[in-house]
């Protein structure tokens, strides 16, 4: 289970986004709060957070989502009803219950999720800190996976965490199809740099680069010229969840030429990359069989130790032995009479 947390300024944004239709928004639970209409949420969420009016980021939001496993076997109902367990369990452990919250289900996807919606500012006019919140709530996700036994998240990567994210703003303002289509395009192209990020300069080819992009969900299609020698890339694109962004409208380092210099470039260093880390694998070795025999002397020189010991000790024990037993067979001796000193009457019995 996932519990991504974000920490916003417009309940009006946030709800209209829980609620989608086109979501198959469902509402699963809610304290203090409306839940018949988005425009209704919002404006009790706002009018408890206008007791503390300087604060600016009052919207706690926590995305809690199930990988499809969890939810394979199970009917709607069923998955919805766990996704309430979750978010009730979720919201005691996290000390939420004096503030209002809203809870409501995603079905539109593989794998359901649920979003919760909190006000930082509580029911006495208090404000619900947000310091070390992400480490609280992974903390929070890995004792009720333990609790309920669901999916471990690390499992899962961080590819799901990003699918169950609020849009960007462009995305939330978008008034017509076209401006639909431009934000999720240009979230497209965000996602593909950052997949680049970690990816580009630690290939060394094409192929590399796609098996490398895959976990992020994106595609990539270079184009190339049949020449005598061979066929020659000049151009790439990459897909992300349907849209297709040329490497230079990601940024000009992930042009094709570009990132075959970078490709030529890991190449050439890769054997001196290898040789470094069979070094390292051997550095870790030799310390390694340091340290077991180290820990091979001190385990035997214990054992040495506890041997010297139990000598004594039995040695110690038999020396106690022995003169108790001494002391009882001089206890059970007989005594001797001594004989009449005749000496005073020159040996005659009187």
């Amino acid at each position: 289970m996932i519990g991504k947390v974000k920490i916003g300024k417009s309940f009006a944004g946030i709800c209209r986004y829980v609620l989608q239709e086109d979501k198959q928004a469902q509402v699963l639970a809610a304290e203090g709060v409306r839940t018949d209409s988005a425009a209704h949420m919002a404006q009790d969420f706002a009018f408890q957070q206008s007791q503390r009016p300087g604060l600016g980021n009052a919207v706690l939001h926590v995305a809690l989502a199930l990988p499809a496993e969890d939810a394979a076997g199970r009917s709607r109902e069923e998955v919805a009803e766990l996704l309430r367990q979750i978010g009730r369990a979720y919201v005691e452990k996290m000390g939420l219950e004096n503030t209002q919250w809203s809870l409501t289900g995603h079905f539109d996807k593989g794998h359901p999720h649920a979003h919760l919606v909190a006000n930082r500012v509580d029911n006495d006019g208090q404000t619900i800190p947000d310091n070390f919140i992400g480490q609280e709530s992974r903390r929070v996700c890995k004792e009720l996976e333990r609790e309920l036994g669901l999916s471990v998240a690390e499992q899962r990567g961080r590819e799901q965490a990003r699918e169950v994210t609020e849009p960007t703003h462009r995305q939330a303002t978008a008034k017509t199809p076209k401006a639909e289509r431009d934000a999720n395009w240009q979230r497209a192209r965000h996602e593909v740099g950052n997949a680049l990020k970690h990816t580009a300069a630690y290939s060394g080819s094409w192929d590399e680069l796609q098996a490398k992009l895959t976990r992020y969900g994106v595609q990539v299609h270079p184009s190339a010229h049949q020449k005598k020698e061979g066929p020659q890339v000049y151009g790439v694109v990459f897909e992300k969840d349907g849209h297709r962004i040329k490497g230079s409208e990601v940024a000009k380092e992930y042009s094709a030429s570009k990132l075959q210099q970078g490709f030529a470039q890991y190449q050439a260093q890769s054997p001196a990359l290898t040789q470094d880390v069979a070094q390292a694998a051997h550095a870790y070795e030799a310390g390694a069989l340091r340290q077991r025999q180290q820990q091979e002397a001190e385990r035997l020189n214990r054992l040495y130790q506890e041997q010297a010991a139990r000598q004594a000790q039995a040695q110690e024990q038999a020396r106690q032995a022995q003169a108790q037993e001494a002391a009882r067979q001089a206890a059970q001796a007989p005594r001797r009479t001594p004989l009449p000193d005749r000496s005073r009457d020159g040996g005659i019995e009187m």
